[in-house]
């Protein structure tokens, strides 16, 4: 099966509710245990009622926490669907125009030189500082981006990358200047960083010798140039295959008649993901979600929580509908199939065995993305694709 990504009407930073491999444990494990307990202690003291009255609690929370999952609820009882197949879409053939291709071949050859660090690189850096051996707030970070040279840093920082080549990292001791923030400044601290990548200033020339040091087995500059288009070419594709699938899937959902919301479990846990998502990408930035959301969206914690809740439901729904396409068709995710997919995640994330990897992964979370992965391949084979 085709692991088709990015799909934007699966949005974008809701991807990761699919492909998380977090648990679902609200209300799981030791809360069921307390919950027995205390129906037992209720038993005793107020006889059977109180025994019946906490087992239908319980009942009833079970209930709840299954509809978090399109496996607790019928599609069919949240949305009746409309039209599905032979979908209208209007699309322009993938191309890879002149200007596309010298962009990338520029970028490459800007890229990860033959070389250490100089002056006017721009490095992407995982960082982590520290003082007295111990990590400061703010003082960690990975996937930054830095030119050096720009001044950006503490004075010091930039310079102590210099000669480092890629995959290198480095240790860079520096004193924060005096007129710094009140609890680093004058502080001796280190920061040990790790150098991903570098972008040079000015590209090199393209030669048979670039060539052939990029190990692709290619000898040629003319090789070279047709291998870039065609990554470029099969990118393009890629891309026209995925707008195909926006819009016929956007097209369903507009065809679609809701008859009532998604189970509020259904729309916390996807928010609730989102949330997690988000404060990680925060936390590799050194900051917590509500500064994040801040500083890059302007958005306080009110107004962000709304948000996330409208983008929850939002997809909530898209996620019904595509389970009452998978009803109508009889489409489903076959064990062997899962199984399959979960050997070929322990394999590419390094977890070691399957078992390993669905200790860790939403089975019922990853089964929803696979089975969104055929109705989109469902819904592109039988729309009605043309350029105008």
């Amino acid at each position: 099966m085709k692991n088709k990504k990015n799909v934007k009407a699966i949005k974008a930073s809701m991807t990761a509710i699919m492909l998380s491999m977090a648990v679902f444990v609200a209300g799981c494990g030791g809360g069921a245990e307390t919950a027995g307990d205390g129906a037992d202690a209720a038993g005793n003291e107020a006889g059977g009622d109180g025994a019946q009255t906490a087992g239908n609690s319980q009942e009833a929370d079970g209930a709840a926490r299954a509809q978090a999952y399109l496996s607790g609820i019928q599609a069919a009882d949240y949305v009746k669907l409309g039209e599905y197949k032979g979908i209208k879409v209007v699309q322009p053939k993938p191309e890879v125009s002149q200007e596309d291709q010298e962009a990338y071949l520029e970028y490459l050859l800007c890229f990860n030189p033959d070389r250490p660090v100089i002056d006017g690189d721009t490095v992407n850096i995982d960082y982590a500082g520290t003082l007295d051996g111990v990590a400061f707030d703010g003082g960690t970070a990975a996937g930054q981006d830095l030119t050096i040279g720009s001044g950006r840093f503490v004075p010091g920082f930039e310079e102590g990358l210099i000669g480092a080549r890629v995959g290198d990292t480095v240790e860079v001791p520096l004193t924060f200047p005096e007129n710094y923030h009140e609890g680093l400044a004058g502080e001796d601290v280190v920061f040990t960083v790790t150098v991903n990548s570098i972008r040079a200033a000015q590209p090199e020339e393209l030669t048979d010798a670039f060539v052939e040091r990029q190990g692709l087995g290619l000898h040629t500059v003319e090789e070279f140039r047709q291998h870039v288009y065609d990554s470029l070419y099969e990118n393009a594709v890629a891309e026209y295959e995925t707008k195909v699938e926006d819009a016929a899937l956007q097209k369903v959902l507009e065809g679609c008649e809701f008859i009532k919301e998604p189970p509020q479990a259904m729309v916390e846990r996807h928010m609730e993901t989102l949330k997690s998502n988000l404060a990680s990408q925060a936390a590799g930035y050194g900051m917590t979600l509500a500064q994040f959301m801040e500083l890059y969206f302007g958005m306080k914690q009110e107004a962000y929580e709304e948000q996330f809740h409208k983008q929850a439901v939002e997809y909530a729904k898209q996620q019904i509908a595509i389970q009452a396409v998978a009803d109508a068709e009889g489409l489903q995710v076959t064990e062997e199939e899962f199984q399959q997919e979960v050997e070929r995640l322990a394999e590419a994330s390094g977890a070691g065995s399957a078992e390993n990897m669905l200790q860790t992964m939403d089975t019922a979370g990853y089964r929803e993305y696979m089975l969104s992965i055929k109705v989109l391949e469902l819904l592109r084979e039988n729309a009605a694709v043309s350029e105008k």
